[in-house]
């Protein structure tokens, strides 16, 4: 499972939400993590992951975009080779800070910008990232409501067994947060009008 990137745009969520646990996640709602990393410690999504809870502080003081949700999962595929076949994975959906100001060209360019920073993590891993746009509606107390663009981050990392297919994951996630802190990243949803 080579490094594989698409993305889309989509209806999504509207942000705040409650806990939403399905046949795929299992999120505990929408906490604003903005300039909280104590908070960010706490995501119940992250305590089993050390690489999920860094990347969630990292965000927490990130001022260019903010996270929307996360969440973790493995399963097993059958009808791919043994050595590939237990996944571990995952998402992060984040969006910009200005997210009334964001644009789908902006999120294409951080998209590209991502893919490229990302690329020089991959080594013989067998990870798979899909970034999928999705819209949200944005009624945040206190501040401007409004339907915007945001990226969903799905990650998954292939193994033989679900403990190498774990810590695949762990070392996925820890690339996805030094790509996303990248200055030429994070750029991509630096912008005004």
């Amino acid at each position: 499972m080579p490094l594989k990137i698409t993305r889309s745009f989509g209806n999504g969520i509207t942000v705040p939400y409650g806990p939403i646990f399905d046949d795929i996640r299992r999120n505990h709602g929408f906490t604003d993590l903005r300039g909280r990393p104590d908070l960010a410690k706490e995501i119940v999504e992250g305590l089993s992951s050390p690489a999920l809870r860094e990347l969630l502080i990292r965000m927490a003081r990130e001022r260019t975009y903010f996270t929307l949700g996360c969440d973790l999962g493995r399963h097993t595929e059958i009808d791919r080779p043994k050595d590939q076949s237990k996944v571990s994975g995952g998402y992060l959906q984040i969006a910009s800070t200005k997210y009334a100001e964001a644009s789908t060209g902006h999120y294409d360019a951080f998209c590209e910008a991502f893919g490229r920073q990302l690329r020089r993590y991959v080594r013989k891993q067998r990870w798979k990232i899909d970034l999928q746009g999705t819209y949200v509606q944005f009624n945040i107390p206190g501040e401007l409501s409004a339907k915007a663009p945001s990226i969903w981050i799905w990650f998954f990392a292939a193994a033989g067994s679900h403990d190498k297919s774990d810590k695949s994951r762990e070392e996925l996630l820890t690339a996805i947060a030094d790509a996303l802190h990248a200055d030429q990243v994070s750029k991509q949803l630096i912008f005004t009008r």
